[in-house]
C-alpha cells in the first residue's frame, strides 16, 4: 500500500510552436509507480514539459521533485513489494516493474526517434542511428539520473526489427560520461577552473534545440557559473558589492561567464564574444558607478499579505483534502481503487504475454475498462476539489480585505494623531487630508488584491464547470458537489439518526452487562460484543464529525464562488500570465524560508449559518447527538 500522506503532483505545459505555455494535463496520487508512469507517459519532447512536486504531510507542504527522484522512488516501492512474504505481491510487482520499463523504453524511443513538429516532411526512421543510441544514454542520464537498465535497452532495441548489438554499450558509455559530468557540477569547489570550464563545455552539449529538458541543466550550469564567479578576478569583487542576483551588474557577469564557459577552455583575449562581454561587464560596472547615489524607493507593503494566493489545481485538490475530511476519505478510496485497476491490469498483461495465454483475453479488456473508468472518476474529483479550494480561498481573501480595511483606518488615525493639543485650522485640514489619502490608498490595493483573487476563482470555474455561469449552472454545481458528495441534507440527516441509533445501543448493551438481565430467546451481552457496539458509535461519530465539518466548509466555498459568475474569464494572455504566476509562488513557498503561521479562520458554520438555513441545509448550530 502507497503512503497516504505523501503525495505526487504533476502538472505540464504545452512546449509545441503553435500554442507553447497553454496548461496541460495534471495528476495527483500518492503511489509513486503511477507518478512514474504518468510522467513517462506525458512528458515528451516538443509536447509536454512535466514538473513534478511532493507533500509528506497531505499536501500542506510542497517541494521540486527531479524526475530521478520520482524514478529512484518508484523503484524503492517495487524493491519493497517485490521483498513482500505474499506471493501474489510479489507477482503484482514484477508485472509492475515490467510495465515500467516497457514504457521508460518508449518514452526514450520517442527522443531517440525525434521528428520536429513542424516538419513538412516527418519521418521517423525504422531504426535508430548509433548517435541516437548515445543521445539517449545522455538524455537518461540527465533526466533519471542513472545508467539505463539492462531491461529497459531490451525493450527498447525489440522495437527496432535491424539489430544493433554494440548500440546498448554506446548508450551505457554515454550516460556514464553525462553522469560524470553532472557530478562535477553537483561539486563544483572540488574541481578547478579548467575542469569547471570543460563541464559546463560538456553540459552546454547537452541541451537540444527546444528542449524541455534544458530546465533540468539549469541548476548544474548556475552552480558551474557561482564557482567561477567567486574565482575569477574580474567577476569576484563585482559578487561581493552586489548580492543580489538580478542586479545589472550580476547579469552582465553572468553574460560575460556564460560566454566564457561555452568555450570550455581559459578566457583568450583575441576571441570577439569574450571580449565583447568584457567590454559589457565594464560599461554596465562604470554605468552603476555613476548611478549609486540614486536612491530607490522602497515599495509599499503587500495590502493582503497571502493574497492573491493562486495555487496549481492538483495542489489546490490536496490542499482542499486537508479541510475538508469527507472530500480527504473519497479521495484516498479513489486513489486505492485506481492504483489497484493499474496493478491488475499489469497481472493481466504479464499473463496474456506468456506462450500458453489465448489470442484474446476477457481480463485484459476488463481491467482495461476499470482503469479507464477509474480514472476518469479520480480526475473529475481532483477537478472538483480543486474548485473548491479555488473558492475557499476566496472566501479566507474577503474575511482578510474586511479586517485590512479595519486595521487601515486604526494605521490611519495612529499615524495622523493631533501633535499638539491645539491645532490650527489649516494644520486640522492637511491632517485630514492624510487621514483620507492613506485609507483610500490601501482601499486600492486591497481591492486589486481582492479582484485578483477573484479573477482566479472565475478562471477555475471556467476551466472545471464551465455552465457556471448560469443560475441553472450554479444549481447543477451544488447538486454536483453537495448531493453527489454524500453532503446533502439527507446525507446530514441519515449520519445525524446513525449517531443516536449507536449511542441507544451502547447504551442498552451496557445496562444490560452491569445489571446481568437477559431478553427472553436472547443470550447474555458479552464485554465483546459492549465493544463492537461501542466502536461503531465512534465510527458513526466521526462521520457525522466529518459530514458537519466538510459541508460547511463547501458551502462556504460555494457561496464565494457564487459571487463571481458575473465575471468574466481571461483570456490566453491572462492564462500565460496565471502560468508565470504559479510557477513563481511555488518556487516561492518551496524555499527552506520559515513562514509564520496564521490565524485559524473563525468557525464557518457560526457565520454562514443563517445562509445554511436559506440554502436548505441544516446549520452547524443543531444538536449533536451523544451518548445519554
Amino acid at each position: 500500500m502507497p503512503d497516504t500522506s505523501r503525495l505526487y503532483a504533476l502538472t505540464s505545459t504545452t512546449t509545441n510552436p503553435w500554442w507553447p505555455g497553454e496548461p496541460g494535463p495534471s495528476f495527483l496520487i500518492n503511489d509513486p509507480v503511477m507518478a512514474a508512469r504518468w510522467y513517462l507517459a506525458n512528458e515528451q519532447e516538443e509536447n509536454l514539459a512535466v514538473a513534478a512536486r511532493t507533500s509528506t504531510d497531505n499536501g500542506a507542504t510542497w517541494r521540486d521533485l527531479p524526475p530521478r527522484d520520482l524514478w529512484a522512488h518508484a523503484l524503492e516501492h517495487l524493491d519493497t513489494a517485490g521483498r513482500s512474504p505474499d506471493e501474489t505481491a510479489r507477482q503484482a510487482a514484477a508485472a509492475l516493474r515490467d510495465r515500467l520499463e516497457a514504457e521508460a523504453a518508449r518514452w526514450l524511443d520517442g527522443r531517440i526517434r525525434f521528428v520536429e513538429p513542424d516538419d513538412p516532411s516527418p519521418y521517423r526512421p525504422p531504426t535508430p542511428t548509433l548517435f541516437a543510441w548515445q543521445r539517449g544514454g545522455e538524455i537518461w542520464a540527465l533526466a533519471l539520473g542513472a545508467v539505463p537498465p539492462d531491461s529497459v535497452l531490451t525493450h527498447l532495441a525489440a522495437q527496432y526489427a535491424d539489430p544493433q548489438p554494440e548500440a546498448p554499450d554506446l548508450t551505457r558509455t554515454a550516460a556514464r560520461e553525462a553522469l560524470d559530468t553532472l557530478a562535477t557540477a553537483h561539486a563544483p569547489a572540488q574541481a578547478d577552473v579548467p575542469e569547471l570550464l570543460q563541464a559546463y563545455h560538456r553540459l552546454e552539449l547537452l541541451t537540444f534545440p527546444a528542449d524541455q529538458l534544458r530546465e533540468l541543466l539549469l541548476p548544474a550550469q548556475n552552480r558551474i557559473l557561482d564557482q567561477l564567479a567567486a574565482r575569477l578576478p574580474e567577476t569576484a569583487r563585482v559578487i561581493a558589492a552586489h548580492p543580489d542576483p538580478q542586479h545589472p551588474v550580476r547579469q552582465a557577469a553572468a553574460t560575460y561567464l556564460h560566454r566564457l564557459a561555452r568555450l570550455g577552455r581559459a578566457p583568450d583575449p583575441a576571441d570577439r564574444s569574450v571580449r565583447e562581454a568584457r567590454d559589457q561587464l565594464d560599461a554596465v560596472l562604470a554605468a552603476s558607478a555613476a548611478d549609486a547615489a540614486t536612491a530607490v524607493p522602497d515599495s509599499p507593503p503587500p495590502a493582503l499579505p497571502d493574497h492573491p494566493r493562486v495555487m496549481a489545481d492538483v495542489e489546490a485538490a490536496a490542499a482542499w483534502r486537508a479541510r475538508s475530511p469527507a472530500a480527504r476519505r473519497d479521495a484516498e478510496r479513489s486513489m486505492e481503487d485506481l492504483v489497484r485497476a493499474h496493478t491488475n491490469l499489469a497481472v493481466a498483461q504479464a499473463a496474456a504475454a506468456q506462450p500458453s495465454a489465448r489470442p484474446r483475453n476477457p481480463d485484459e479488456a476488463t481491467e482495461a475498462d476499470r482503469r479507464d473508468y477509474f480514472e476518469q472518476r479520480l480526475k473529475e474529483l481532483n477537478n472538483r476539489h480543486s474548485m473548491l479550494m479555488h473558492g475557499s480561498v476566496l472566501a479566507e481573501a474577503e474575511t482578510a480585505a474586511t479586517q485590512a480595511r479595519h486595521q487601515a483606518v486604526v494605521d490611519a488615525a495612529q499615524a495622523t494623531l493631533p501633535r499638539t493639543p491645539r491645532m490650527s485650522v489649516a494644520e486640522t485640514e492637511a491632517d485630514h487630508e492624510a487621514f483620507t489619502t492613506y485609507i483610500t490608498d490601501a482601499d486600492k490595493r486591497i481591492d486589486q488584491a481582492l479582484d485578483e483573487q477573484r479573477q482566479h476563482a472565475r478562471n477555475a470555474l471556467a476551466r472545471h464547470f464551465p455552465t457556471a455561469a448560469a443560475d441553472r449552472g450554479l444549481h447543477q454545481l451544488r447538486t454536483q458537489l453537495m448531493d453527489r458528495a454524500g453532503l446533502g441534507l439527507d446525507s446530514y440527516r441519515q449520519a445525524h439518526q446513525a449517531v443516536t441509533d449507536a449511542s441507544r445501543t451502547v447504551y442498552d448493551l451496557k445496562s444490560r452487562l452491569a445489571s446481568g438481565r437477559t431478553r427472553f430467546g436472547e443470550s447474555p451481552v458479552t464485554a465483546e460484543q459492549v465493544a463492537e457496539a461501542t466502536a461503531h458509535y465512534t465510527a458513526a461519530e466521526q462521520r457525522f464529525d466529518d459530514i458537519s465539518v466538510s459541508q460547511a466548509r463547501t458551502l462556504e466555498a460555494l457561496n464565494a464562488l457564487g459571487r463571481v459568475t458575473a465575471l468574466a474569464p481571461t483570456g490566453p494572455e491572462g492564462r500565460a500570465a496565471l502560468i508565470a504566476q504559479i510557477t513563481a509562488q511555488s518556487r516561492e513557498r518551496a524555499l527552506p524560508t520559515p513562514v509564520e503561521p496564521r490565524p485559524a479562520a473563525s468557525p464557518a458554520h457560526t457565520a454562514h449559518s443563517g445562509r445554511q438555513a436559506h440554502d436548505g441545509q441544516i446549520p452547524q448550530s443543531a444538536p449533536r447527538p451523544g451518548m445519554r
